[in-house]
């Protein structure tokens, strides 16, 4: 891969110079000369990616998920591995599509909350699990809901999402000190990642359009002021990562 020459921007995490790393599908990526953030420059309208996942995003309707049950046997198995964050606690799953993993973390004793911009995702989880609590909304929406979580989960979101400030925004916004935060999305520093990066099948713009690392992950989170308390070790090309407020 080469770097064209004069193509440039600025990070959004740490501020360095950020190159065209390559091109695909059309689409300019982009990487941080500091800390190695890479980014689709320019990204996806709000509207276009709104349009993407609103109707039509793997054919859900109020009657039907795919694979709906083995979607909610994996969540309740998962669920257990944060149940001292969760009973009696309000928690938040950010990017709850069907809403499995919010049910079953109401199944282990949280008030569960899930936010999603789906609008056909939001009614099957409304329909299918109405003890949990929807939330079908944007990022500046929910920063204004006056809702406070002591335990925000999110699975698979951050590489779908146009830049990180307003997801950073909303996050400060629901959350207080002690709250707890876990995320997962592709690791694009991990050892399994291909050394052409542009054969990776996580760079499949437009549906991902930002990969991180631990580090740039990190640094993101300590400028607004979550700190690392864990990150689990992944065989396959992925974050799993655990901050406290």
């Amino acid at each position: 891969m080469t770097i064209e020459e004069g193509v440039t921007s600025n990070c959004q995490i740490c501020g360095n110079i950020a190159y065209l790393f390559f091109k695909k599908y059309s689409y300019s990526i982009h990487r941080c000369s500091g800390c190695g953030f890479l980014y689709l420059n320019p990204y996806p309208s709000d509207n276009d990616i709104i349009a993407y996942y609103a109707s039509n995003y793997r054919k859900v309707d109020i009657n039907f998920y795919p694979k709906a049950l083995s979607r909610q046997r994996r969540a309740f198995l998962k669920s257990f591995r944060f149940w001292k964050y969760l009973f009696n606690k309000r928690v938040l799953d950010i990017g709850c599509g069907g809403g499995f993993m919010v049910n079953a973390f109401r199944r282990l004793g949280a008030e569960a909350h899930g936010l999603d911009i789906s609008e056909n995702s939001i009614a099957y989880a409304r329909n299918r699990f109405p003890d949990c609590t929807f939330h079908c909304e944007n990022f500046d929406s929910m920063s204004r809901s006056n809702l406070v979580f002591d335990f925000i989960f999110t699975s698979e979101l951050l590489e779908h999402i146009p830049g990180i400030h307003d997801f950073m925004k909303m996050i400060t916004s629901v959350s207080k000190t002690g709250t707890v935060l876990y995320l997962s999305t592709p690791d694009a520093d991990h050892h399994g990642v291909p050394a052409e990066l542009s054969t990776w099948e996580d760079i499949c713009p437009p549906e991902h359009i930002q990969w991180f690392n631990r580090t740039n992950m990190t640094e993101l989170f300590a400028r607004h002021d979550f700190k690392l308390i864990r990150a689990f070790t992944k065989k396959t090309p992925a974050l799993s990562m655990l901050f406290q407020r």
